[in-house]
């Protein structure tokens, strides 16, 4: 398994590889970032469903790449929002 998945140590957090590209160009699209999806950081909430031909769009995100589309990453931002989606997942 690739190092990155020791960054997010979370049980609920999943880290896959793509080597294909599939999703870098599918996320273009979905984000309108005009360009391939690479250094984009994606959250979906606990109701997040993949039913069609493309990716969902997330609830939020944010990327490290050049274009005005979408915020640019703020890792206390980033992390703020990632510990309020799985707040809302693990509430009784």
């Amino acid at each position: 398994m690739p190092l990155a998945t020791k960054f997010v140590p979370d049980a609920r957090a999943t880290h896959f590889w793509d080597a294909s590209g599939l999703l870098v160009h599918g996320y273009d699209p979905v984000l309108g970032l005009g360009q391939d999806a690479w250094d984009v950081y994606l959250l979906y909430g606990p109701t997040a469903r993949w039913d069609g031909p493309t990716p969902p769009r997330p609830d939020f995100w944010m990327h490290q790449i050049n274009t005005t589309a979408g915020p640019r990453l703020d890792p206390d931002a980033f992390a703020a929002r990632a510990d309020s989606l799985l707040k809302v997942r693990t509430s009784p």
